[in-house]
């Protein structure tokens, strides 16, 4: 008998050695070799075993392992029942960890606390909380069991549930408990806090630490950097070396990413070289860092660089690719990439499909976005709010507000964004009374609306020219504070203004506590467009004095301005400005403003010198606008120079036929207009009919 317990203490030890050096395979093989000797596992061998086959993820082996140990009647053994509990936790399946835990009639500490670990890091966080919940209602020794793992534990399940005052609960228990002076605890503390956004107190606890490990640094940098403070991120790294630590793989991956924010590729450059001189730019979080990194800085050849150096690569890894070729548009990368990741069996999230979506919506590739969307059913990821949200803007950007709107209605839950989405969805392509009603339903299910909603619901009554409903808006948008902000406020501007109300327009632009250029830009058009032109350019030199710095939609307004007003030299002045000092390239808006101003002031001859020497002579409604000119100052030299041009550049277009018409007729020439008609019909040109609006 004693011999049998020698040989098994020895093949229990040999296993146990194996499993500490992570040698996984080579321990579970002794195990095996061991039964196969003839020598029957006690329960600490079975409890190593089990524990090996959790961190190895086997969980063939695993339920082998279980019914072994039923069978040698070792199941109720606390200690054993606890590696089980670890086990099938770390396999993801908690409701196997539950039913065993529940089985339990007596429970330790180490027990308690691996069911609460299981559900914590499975992202089971409620659940993680109810259960600690309970240990402290129904555990008469509670205090036995609490321990700094079960802190560390359920602190990671209140910032999964961003319950906040859970939180400070569970810091006030820590302090109360005596934990807050355990590095690990300590940690945990500063990482909740950082995820709920609270970065001041996650400092206040970083400070009072006594002595510092690497793992709180690193704790401290990432919620620095998560919250968007990337130059006090790289001020804690300097000073973390200064006090001697050096940084491991999980300092540069956050600091890559905190030079991502900066906006500075040098600095992640440098960071970059420091990791090449550490070793760790293959490591798969380090080499994720980079790909994300230059991704964000558009520089695909160095993520791809970055890519190919990892020696493993995750789903997140994939990902950051993916969503690198989708912000330069390259959607034949992007799908090769989504190909690849398929390749290696790994199975796409949510985060893939929003790459794989955005990147289908800059260049509207309708039949690939539906390939994509058809995967996203296969995978049961279309329900997923965020997948929703990326489907409803695909659609909208091809135009299909009908697929928009069934992406919408199949979102399980719904949250702003989603919202937000499909009215601007329907907004954009000219759904103004759809978007109306949904930016209504909105309200009722959320009780409240938010900027984003509200200026694309503004965008559409603007394109009615719908003031009664647009005041009725504003009204709304004062009760809920939102007209203050920029984008709602640059929004209500240009409803004003298209609806012929510049004065109320500029009251609400007065009152904006904050501009940018697209405030200043609405303003700009909003006087040139309803014939206040003086008040236009003092508007733009106030822009220019406050130094905004104007843009190209800026001068179309300043141009048109000009034009409205017959201010050739100042026109002139303004385009020059444009060109010249703002390094700006005219576009074809600028060309036809600036031939508009020429003609209507009779210098149709310059207008036409202009049109010949500038970027866009080969524009049909350039010459257009050369035409209506004419016809107001009766040139038909000139006139039939521009129509003659504007036929051979586009021979189908209504209003090139509507302009030489109106030129024949300006001259009484009424056997030529009738000949251009009857050249429409032979070319099956239809006038595009005209349309009025009424409100009821």
């Amino acid at each position: 008998m004693k011999c049998l317990e020698s040989s098994v203490i020895k093949w229990t030890s040999t296993i146990l050695a194996s499993a500490r050096r992570g040698i996984y395979d080579r321990a579970l093989t002794y195990f095996l070799q061991m039964r196969r000797v003839g020598v029957e596992p006690n329960e600490t061998t079975l409890s190593i075993a089990i524990k090996v086959c959790g961190q190895a993820v086997k969980p063939g082996f695993g339920i082998c392992l279980h019914c072994l140990l039923v069978k040698n009647g070792f199941s109720n053994h606390l200690f054993v029942a606890s590696a089980l509990v670890t086990m099938y936790s770390n396999f993801d399946h908690t409701v196997a960890a539950r039913k065993q835990f529940d089985e339990m009639h007596e429970r330790d500490s180490v027990l308690w606390n691996s069911m609460i670990a299981g559900y914590s890091q499975n992202g089971f966080n409620k659940e993680a909380c109810n259960l600690f919940n309970n240990m402290i209602k129904n555990y008469i020794d509670w205090k036995m069991c609490v321990n700094s793992y079960t802190i560390a534990s359920v602190m990671k399940a209140c910032s999964g549930l961003a319950s906040s005052f859970t939180g400070l609960c569970l810091h006030g228990y820590a302090i109360k408990l005596g934990f807050v002076t355990d590095l690990f605890v300590s940690g945990a503390i500063i990482d909740m806090y950082s995820k709920f956004g609270y970065i001041d107190m996650a400092r206040i606890v970083f400070d009072q630490i006594g002595e510092r490990d690497v793992v709180v640094w690193n704790t401290i940098i990432t919620g620095y950097a998560h919250n968007y403070f990337s130059k006090e991120a790289i001020d804690l790294f300097r000073q973390m070396q200064c006090e001697g630590f050096l940084p491991n793989e999980t300092t540069y991956a956050s600091l890559l990413k905190a030079s991502t924010l900066i906006g500075d590729s040098s600095i992640g450059i440098c960071f970059h070289a420091k990791t090449l001189k550490l070793g760790s730019s293959s490591n798969v979080y380090v080499g994720t860092a980079l790909v994300d990194m230059y991704s964000k800085f558009l520089e695909m050849e160095n993520a791809e660089k970055a890519f190919e150096d990892m020696n493993k690569r995750n789903l997140v890894s994939f990902n950051a690719l993916v969503t690198g070729y989708s912000l330069i548009g390259s959607h034949e990368r992007t799908f090769r990439a989504y190909l690849d990741l398929r390749t290696e069996g790994m199975k796409p999230d949510s985060y893939t499909f929003i790459g794989l979506f955005s990147s289908c919506s800059v260049f509207a590739a309708l039949v690939e976005g539906i390939q994509v969307h058809s995967h996203s059913i296969m995978f049961g990821l279309d329900l997923d709010t965020s997948v929703g949200n990326s489907l409803v803007n695909f659609y909208s950007k091809c135009g299909l507000t009908d697929h928009a709107l069934k992406a919408f209605e199949s979102i399980n839950t719904p949250n702003s964004i989603s919202w937000s989405g499909i009215v601007s969805a329907l907004a954009q392509n000219g759904e103004g009374e759809r978007a109306l009603q949904n930016y209504c339903q909105m309200h009722k299910s959320f009780g409240k609306t938010d900027e984003f909603s509200s200026s694309s619901v503004l965008k559409a009554v603007s394109n009615w020219a719908s003031d009664n409903q647009g005041k009725h808006l504003h009204a709304h948008m004062i009760k809920f504070g939102l007209e203050c902000n920029i984008f709602v406020g640059s929004s209500l501007v240009d409803m004003y203004s298209k609806c012929g109300m510049a004065r109320d327009a500029y009251i609400v632009f007065s009152i904006m506590p904050t501009k940018n250029v697209v405030s200043w830009n609405s303003m700009i058009m909003g006087y040139a467009q309803n014939g206040f032109c003086k008040e236009a350019l003092v508007l733009f030199n106030k822009m220019i004095n406050n130094e905004i710095l104007p843009t190209c939609v800026t001068f179309i307004g300043v141009l048109s301005a000009c034009c409205h007003a017959g201010l050739v030299e100042e026109g002139r002045k303004y385009y020059e400005l444009m060109v010249h000092n703002y390094g700006i390239l005219p576009s074809i808006e600028h060309c036809t403003c600036m031939v508009d101003l020429f003609g209507r002031a009779g210098y149709l001859n310059e207008a036409e010198c202009f049109i010949h020497n500038s970027p866009f002579s080969e524009e049909a409604s350039v010459w257009g606008s050369l035409i209506s000119s004419c016809g107001l100052h009766k040139n038909s030299d000139v006139g039939f120079r521009a129509a003659k041009q504007s036929l051979c550049l586009d021979p189908c277009s209504s209003p090139v036929y509507a302009n030489i018409s109106n030129l024949y007729a300006s001259e009484e020439l009424w056997s030529e207009v009738e000949k251009t008609r009857d050249l429409m019909r032979a070319v099956g040109v239809e006038k595009d009919p005209g349309c009025s609006l009424i409100e009821l």
